[in-house]
């Protein structure tokens, strides 16, 4: 990953102790994740459960997701992170109780009330990133951030997979406890998540910003911003779509290539893999970050389109390792452009709506994609989300080579001092 990614680790202290804390918090969710699909899959055999389990983690971010910039302005980022840590781990204690069938609703309810804390901690988290980070380092720590997903899924799903095979599923639920105590523990030792003054804003925002309160709405500013159609429409499309690769990768595993729990762990593991090695190809990329963004997004649906006939579970490994190395890059570039021309005043607002959508688009997907795996064959599925990946990725990536991101920056920042 190179020693300037490791320099900026070592140099922003309040971010290494963020980061540290979203890898714990996020391994534990993956061991309780795999372990529920999983069970589920194994007691019901039905890809309709699994699709309404994963829709009712992420469906809450419709109703909670655009009240987290307002909470924390109230409580704080920090305090809120952490009040929902401690309360998904009280949550998460339920699903020691799932034994049969007739347990499905706890895993339900449990599902949703995960989700929901989810929805108020993640937009938190994504807007402190800009608030603590200086902007010179915002690539290098959004990278760390795809290589901290990356070991989420190694470690998490991996891990899980194993720990679940060889000693139940209950064991997985119990590190899931264990991580959001830790996790809420090591953000309480972070002196601040709110920004530092106005030091990561630029030019015309930077001068006044002190002076004038935040005049302008969001919604509105969306509308004639260019720019955030751009991401806000993005990220609806491709949610859209991930929601079938999400379903697509246990179904695959456990009913394709019968290779059960250890072949779930194994996918999300190669995942994981993918978006470790994403920053040796992130570091050489100076340009036209939306542009490239797109065409990384486009190469998703070619390997997506590809697995999708192989009939080798070994090369399916390969191929999904692969088609998240050009995610975890997309992803890099994206988040770094958002967080360099959104104004810092808006960046609560931007993510806690962003994450609104996405989530909301994916458990959407991801419900409609149970119910048509009912008539449709998982291959055939992953076909069509293979060819909608490259469809998206071409439009977008046309729109993006008509895009003048300096001149969306200053437009931005203009409206961000009213």
């Amino acid at each position: 990953m190179g020693d300037c990614m490791f320099q900026v680790l070592k140099l922003e202290k309040s971010y290494r102790r963020l980061l540290t804390a979203g890898l714990i918090n996020g391994v534990g969710d993956r061991f309780s994740q795999v372990a529920l699909l999983a069970l589920i899959l194994q007691m019901t055999g039905s890809g309709l459960s699994v699709g309404i389990t994963m829709a009712l983690r992420l469906l809450p971010f419709l109703f909670f997701g655009p009240f987290s910039s307002v909470v924390a302005e109230k409580i704080s980022r920090k305090k809120l992170m952490i009040i929902t840590d401690f309360a998904r781990a009280l949550v998460a204690l339920s699903f020691l109780f799932i034994d049969s069938e007739a347990d499905l609703w706890i895993a339900y309810v449990g599902s949703f009330l995960l989700a929901s804390g989810e929805a108020l901690y993640s937009p938190a988290r994504k807007s402190s990133i800009p608030a603590i980070v200086e902007r010179i380092h915002l690539k290098q720590v959004n990278s760390w951030e795809q290589v901290m997903l990356g070991f989420v899924l190694i470690i998490g799903a991996f891990t899980g997979g194993v720990v679940s095979y060889i000693f139940g599923a209950q064991a997985a639920f119990l590190v899931n406890v264990a991580s959001f105590i830790l996790a809420g523990w090591i953000i309480s030792g972070i002196d601040s998540l709110e920004s530092k003054g106005n030091v990561h804003d630029s030019g015309k925002e930077q001068s006044v910003a002190s002076l004038k309160p935040l005049k302008t709405k969001f919604f509105p500013t969306v509308l004639i911003s260019s720019f955030l159609l751009m991401l806000i429409s993005f990220e609806m499309v491709v949610a859209s779509i991930n929601g079938i690769e999400n379903v697509l990768l246990s179904v695959y595993a456990v009913e394709t290539f019968k290779a059960g729990d250890l072949g779930v762990g194994i996918l999300y593991s190669v995942l994981g893999t993918g978006f470790v090695i994403s920053p040796l190809i992130t570091k050489y990329i100076n340009r036209h970050f939306l542009a490239i963004a797109f065409v990384c997004i486009a190469l998703e649906g070619v390997f997506l389109s590809i697995i999708s006939q192989t009939g080798s579970f070994a090369i399916v490994v390969v191929l999904f390792g692969t088609l998240t190395i050009f995610g975890g890059v997309g992803n890099t570039l994206l988040d770094t452009v958002a967080m360099e021309t959104i104004p810092s005043k808006l960046h609560g607002a931007y993510f806690s709506f962003s994450a609104t959508i996405a989530n909301t688009c994916i458990g959407l997907s991801m419900f409609m994609t149970g119910v048509l795996l009912e008539f449709f064959t998982p291959r055939q599925m992953g076909l069509a989300g293979g060819l909608l990946y490259i469809g998206c990725g071409a439009v977008f990536f046309f729109w993006a080579m008509r895009m003048n991101v300096g001149k969306e920056r200053e437009n931005l920042a203009e409206r961000a001092v009213g």
